[in-house]
Formats: structure tokens, sequence, C-alpha cells
């Protein structure tokens, strides 16, 4: 039996109801929606000409994990949570909690260049390096077991098991590598120019600090040597890092991109030279034709200290620069050109002229 409401006041309460009934499954529908639709559609409609940075992990009331950070943009943490940014202007993580959002609305602009920076002694600023007196054995006509890898003397490495590779001298036949620091103390005579890092010897520890030395002989006779000093990083700092590889990993941004914005920030925001050199020379492997990627190779390999190096992939970022009319990206390296050019010039009036000595 249908029951009909006695009164106006009742057809409007029914009417009331439906109305609301409707608006909550639109809500419903359109949620649902959303959610199917996917975080990576959201992430994509948003886009902005200048990159600062990226948001890494979830916990912000609007921006989902893998959100491009554009300028002006302010992170917006909720009740309890700590989200993740990595600044690509200035290399720094970001940790973002409502105790400290206010404090980080600036933290991914440019760095400012102090005083102490403009004469620290760097790789890219070997002027402001001091001159030593030469003693009895340092001929600069005399070539160097130059190391390559590890990348950078005095730089922080991830692996506990290094790599140890160096450039020939020209007469040498063999050639002996000595490990030394923190209860490491091994040497290995090797007739070529690379040496795996030697199962039997223990490895290295978190945090520790130590010595590579390279040694050529041309039979028994020693011809010259080159030291590298390294530095593992220590295990916090390690997990760290693993944490937020794994982020970008599980996000599926693409390669190229993962490689030369996010993985380059999260390595070089530890002065891991070394891991970001691999991670570019993985996709220049892999075949990429993207000039950013060459560019940033070079520049590290600048910071390095291995101009001769740079030097190649600053030539092929140009190439591709300019067949894919890129000036923003052709701006960049022309910038590096010259400073490797500057570079060159300055270690080239102190040692003398380089068998690798080349122009563009």
């Amino acid at each position: 039996m249908l029951i009909f409401p006695n009164s106006t006041s009742a057809i409007q309460k029914i009417f009331t109801v439906k109305i609301v009934a409707l608006a909550s499954i639109s809500t419903l529908v359109v949620s649902s929606y959303s959610s199917a639709w996917g975080q990576s559609q959201l992430i994509a409609l948003r886009q902005c000409k200048n990159v600062d940075g990226k948001v890494m992990s979830s916990g912000d009331r609007y921006l989902p994990a893998g959100s491009p950070l554009c300028p002006g943009d302010q992170i917006h943490p909720e009740n309890g949570a700590t989200v993740t940014v990595i600044c690509y202007l200035n290399r720094k993580i970001l940790y973002i909690n409502q105790n400290n959002f206010s404090e980080a609305a600036n933290k991914c602009a440019p760095s400012q260049v102090t005083e102490a920076d403009k004469y620290r002694c760097t790789n890219l600023k070997p002027q402001n390096c001091p001159t030593t007196l030469k003693g009895p054995d340092d001929d600069n006509s005399v070539p160097r077991p130059r190391l390559i890898s590890p990348y950078i003397s005095g730089g922080r490495i991830l692996t506990t098991r290094p790599s140890i590779s160096w450039r020939t001298v020209p007469g040498a036949t063999s050639y002996t590598v000595e490990m030394q620091g923190n209860n490491v103390n091994w040497q290995i005579q090797v007739n070529n120019t690379v040496l795996p890092y030697p199962k039997e010897q223990s490895q290295l520890k978190f945090g520790s600090t130590y010595r590579i030395t390279v040694l050529a002989y041309q039979r028994n006779s020693l011809i010259s040597y080159a030291p590298l000093v390294i530095s593992v990083l220590p295990e916090k700092e390690q997990l760290e890092i693993g944490s937020l590889v794994k982020q970008i990993n599980e996000l599926k941004i693409p390669p190229d991109e993962a490689a030369v914005k996010d993985l380059d920030t999260i390595y070089m925001s530890k002065n891991l030279v070394n891991e970001s050199i691999e991670t570019l020379k993985a996709r220049v492997a892999a075949g990429s034709k993207n000039p950013e990627i060459y560019r940033v190779l070079a520049d590290r390999y600048l910071e390095a200290g291995l101009p001769d190096e740079a030097l190649s992939e600053y030539t092929t970022a140009k190439k591709l620069a300019k067949s894919s009319k890129n000036l923003k990206e052709l701006s960049k390296v022309q910038f590096g050109l010259k400073l490797w050019e500057f570079i060159t010039n300055y270690q080239r009036a102190r040692t003398g002229p380089s068998s690798n000595d080349e122009r563009i």
C-alpha cells in the first residue's frame, strides 16, 4: 500500500532528503572517478615553465607525490605529516612539517654565494688553490697515472667496494694499487688500468676516509704515482639516500628526467659526484639523445677535475642541442665550455700542455 504525505511540509522534507541523497551520490561518483583517473594524470596536468623542485612524498594538502614544484609554490603539510621536497636550484633536500613549513617557503631558491665561496679551492676554481712548492720528485714532465674513478679526490662515495681506474702512463709495463685507511691496508699489482675492488679484501667502512695510490712501473723501476682520497658516506646518510632513490623509482618518472633532475639532485645534495656520473653514464649507454644528459654529465666531470672527459660530453651536448633547436640548453652548454676553457688554460699555464688538449 502506498502512503502519501498529507501536508506540504512533508512533501518538502521528502524532496530535501532526495536532493541531499543525490548530492551525496554525485560526490561519491566524482570522488571515485578522480581516484580512478589516477595520480599520474593529475601530476601531468600541473605544468610550469620553470621547475624549482619536486614533491617526493605524500602528506601535502594539495600536491601529491611526484608533483613539480613551481616558482612561488608553498608546501601545506597535513597534521602529523612530513613532506619531502628535492630542490633542483640549490641541491637541497627538505623535510617539511607543520612546525617548520613557514620557514621552508623559500628554501628552494638558488643558494647565495658567500665571500668564503668566492675564494674556496675547488676543481671549478683552481685559481683559488694554493701553489705548493715542488719537491725533487715533482716533475710535471713525467706523466702520472691520473685517477678516473672514483671520480673525485676528497669526495664522497656510496659503495664500500669501489672500482678503481686511471689513465695509461706511456712506457708503463705494470701498476700497483694501494688502499689504506681504517683497518684496510692492501696492495695489488695489475697490468691494465682498471681494478675492480678485490673480493678477498675487507670492504670499506661507512663514514671512513681512505687513500688510494696508483704507482706506475716500467719493469722494476717506479716512473710516477698519483694519490686519491675518498670518504664513504656514513650509514645514516646512506639510508636516507637509499630511501629517496626508492621513492624516485616508485614514481615511475621518465628515465632521462629522473637521472638529470631528481637523482642528480639527490646525489649532489651529499656531494656524491661519483654516483651522479655513474647514473648519467647509464643514460648515455642506453642511447639517450637528450642534450641535458650530456651537458650535466660534462658539468660533473668538471667538478671531478676531469676536463678531458668533460669536453667530450660538452661536444655531444652541443650537437644534440643544435639539432633539436634547444636554445635554452645550448646556452647552458656554451657557458660550460667557457668554464672548461678557463680551467684548461689555467692548468696548462701551471703544468704545460696536455697530450689531450683539444679545441672545438
